[in-house]
């Protein structure tokens, strides 16, 4: 018998009209939707709601009052002014030094490897241990800081015991941990310079001030510009260290608006309106997000 034997393909991810990579991401995409998606569309929902904790009355739908009631209340406005300090301050800290760090480390001096080793490690702890270690330091009676003080005979400083050196102890804090990250995307944006035009400027007589500014900046600003959005919405965020170290105290004079959204949900057991706070954060960051991906797309 003559018969042609047909071989059968197996059908491309193309012919299907799937990309190949589509397959490997429907796991991924169904995770975030089951941790993300479903909890974010979730407070929503109950932020047009009247659910109290420490109450039995079954809830009720009253629209935009939740979100009424936290945008008149003092305390918001009072921790949103506190988040853009701890903002402001802590960008204008951890971004120059973690450049200066990362032009330091992009010299090849002896010993780099070693100092850039040590850089990182802050990055390898968690927010809670770093916190939990900064609050014993903190500590008036007997904390190593003013052990320290105490010998160039400084009387004892109650760190966490007012709002300018608690907010200081905060940002002190944040950008020992920050900095790193900061430093290594900057060193990465740095080898990405060719070195010829370095090697030009300096022909030209250029000073290192001048190759700074007029090479090395502009070049490396796509890469600041995503290094700042990232580091604005971590501020918007900033719960766990600091809530290990004041918990907002004292009273509320270190409160974010990240940790009020906490203090209103399982302090003051307002469920609703601390879902309503959560949205207007979401509202808040969602340019940030937009800003980053529109400057991320100049890094490749």
């Amino acid at each position: 018998m003559n018969s042609k034997l047909k071989v059968a393909r197996p059908t491309s991810f193309r012919s299907r009209g799937l990309r190949p990579l589509a397959h490997f991401t429907i796991p991924t995409w169904v995770l975030l939707a089951i941790v993300i998606l479903i909890p974010f569309v979730y407070g929503i929902y109950i932020s047009f709601l009247s659910i109290n904790l420490a109450s039995i009355l079954p809830p009720e739908f009253i629209g935009f009052k939740n979100y009424a009631t936290v945008l008149a209340a003092s305390e918001t406005w009072a921790t949103f002014r506190i988040t853009i300090a701890i903002t402001i301050v802590g960008l204008a800290l951890q971004i120059p030094l973690g450049i200066w760090l990362a032009i330091a480390l992009h010299e090849n001096l002896k010993g780099t490897k070693i100092f850039r080793s040590i850089l990182i490690t802050p990055m390898l702890l968690t927010p809670v241990a770093v916190g939990l270690t900064y609050r014993f330091m903190f500590d008036t009676d007997l904390g190593v800081i003013n052990w320290v003080l105490g010998g160039f005979g400084i009387e004892k400083v109650n760190w966490l015991g007012s709002q300018t050196s608690a907010l200081f102890a905060i940002i002190l804090v944040d950008s020992w941990q920050s900095v790193p990250f900061v430093m290594l995307l900057s060193l990465a944006a740095l080898t990405a310079i060719s070195p010829s035009l370095y090697e030009a400027a300096r022909v030209d007589g250029a000073s290192n001030r001048q190759i700074f500014w007029r090479i090395t900046l502009p070049l490396i600003t796509p890469t600041l510009l995503v290094i700042t959005m990232i580091k604005i919405m971590d501020f918007l965020k900033l719960f766990d260290t600091l809530f290990i170290l004041t918990r907002g105290g004292p009273g509320n004079a270190t409160t974010t608006l990240g940790l009020w959204t906490y203090k209103t949900g399982f302090i003051f057991l307002e469920l609703s309106q601390a879902a309503a706070l959560g949205v207007i954060i979401a509202l808040i960051t969602a340019p940030v997000y937009f800003l980053w991906r529109k400057a991320s797309r100049g890094v490749r």
